[in-house]
């Protein structure tokens, strides 16, 4: 059984599959979308199961933004890794969601990822690195 369930959205294809691998082999269950609208739809039907969403900025069908703030509108508790090329800053989001999102700009080492995970998923207060 996986010990969290983890929204990977991520428009290019062979860095999804592989970062899907990756996190699955840390004992993450993965759902991997490649645009936003399949983003939502896998978000909305998973009723509340995913603990953690990875949203690249650059989707071909929305902004990462967009569906960055859509995720946090729609649930208290989802936690989100920006994953992008371009820098992304929390300070554009409202103040109370600022500590459940961080951002990681890419190329980044997995472990940075594993990092900024369990930092989310931690309880307690959270902190954003960002």
């Amino acid at each position: 059984m996986p010990k969290h369930l983890i929204l990977l959205v991520e428009d290019e294809a062979p860095l999804r599959g592989l970062l899907a691998r990756y996190l699955e082999r840390q004992g993450f269950g993965v759902t991997a979308c490649g645009d936003g609208r399949q983003a939502l739809d896998t978000f909305n039907s998973a009723s509340g199961a995913v603990d953690l969403a990875i949203v690249d900025l650059t989707l071909p069908d929305m902004s990462g933004e967009t569906l960055i703030q859509r995720l946090l509108d729609a649930s208290p508790s989802i936690r989100i890794i920006v994953s992008s090329g371009r820098p992304y800053s929390t300070e554009a989001l409202p103040k109370p969601a600022r500590a459940r999102v961080d951002a990681l700009l890419k190329p980044y080492p997995p472990q940075s990822l594993l990092d900024a995970i369990a930092g989310l998923l931690a309880p307690g207060p959270q902190s954003s690195t960002s």
